[in-house]
């Protein structure tokens, strides 16, 4: 369970990226948080990653206040979760095969497991003969399902996405949206931040609605 209580976030010059935030979202919920640029759909995954903290306000994962975390413990609340860049954030001197493994190498994971569980998500995700590829040789759409294996290599509790379709034309857009759909299938909790009406449309589910940083919508 999640929940955010009366969160703000204030920037320098009294930008308010989140103005009174309140919501509650249970385990295995789909979510999509929308808005226009600017609405604070970022800030919200941010602070349940745990890459800031609210101004005033309390987030509660599963009845702890995230916020109080601090060294050693902010690394093992963020290993039950998966979190997917608009961006990628693949790593340009790895591989396919060793961009996908790293949470299982950082966490320590035996090495024949990593090679059965990575192989398995390379299959899965259309990409079998290219793990030894650089990301630079992949399409922008390859690039995304990778990102998405690597977060859900380790079967996080939560996936945060923030426009994970943003740069991708319409086709390889789905086949980003249906990874994520098939990870909530099978229990895991899915935020995905993003503009994209037709989407919304097409897969319905619960809708956070954001304008400047307040809700208007939930």
């Amino acid at each position: 369970m999640i929940k955010f209580k009366h969160v703000y976030k204030i920037y320098e010059k009294d930008i308010r990226a989140l103005d009174d935030i309140s919501f509650e979202i249970c385990d295995g919920e789909l979510v999509f948080i929308t808005g226009p640029s600017g609405a604070g759909k970022s800030t919200i995954l941010n602070l349940l990653y745990r890459e800031d903290v609210p101004t005033m306000g309390t987030i509660l994962v599963n009845d702890t206040d995230i916020s109080h975390l601090r060294g050693g413990k902010i690394s093992k609340y963020r290993r039950s979760i998966g979190f997917v860049f608009q961006d990628f954030k693949l790593l340009f001197d790895r591989c396919v095969f060793d961009n996908i493994a790293l949470p299982l190498e950082v966490v320590g994971t035996n090495r024949q497991y990593i090679k059965r569980v990575v192989l398995e998500y390379i299959k899965k995700i259309g990409l079998s003969g290219k793990e030894k590829l650089n990301p630079w040789h992949l399409s922008g759409g390859e690039k995304q399902k990778v990102a998405i294996a690597r977060a859900l290599i380790t079967s996080p509790s939560l996936i945060l996405a923030d426009e994970p379709t943003g740069n991708l034309d319409d086709f390889s857009a789905w086949e980003v949206i249906t990874m994520l759909l098939d990870a909530n299938k099978a229990g895991t909790t899915v935020i995905i931040a993003t503009h994209n009406k037709e989407i919304i449309s097409r897969v319905g589910g619960r809708v956070i609605k954001l304008d400047k940083g307040r809700l208007i919508h939930q």
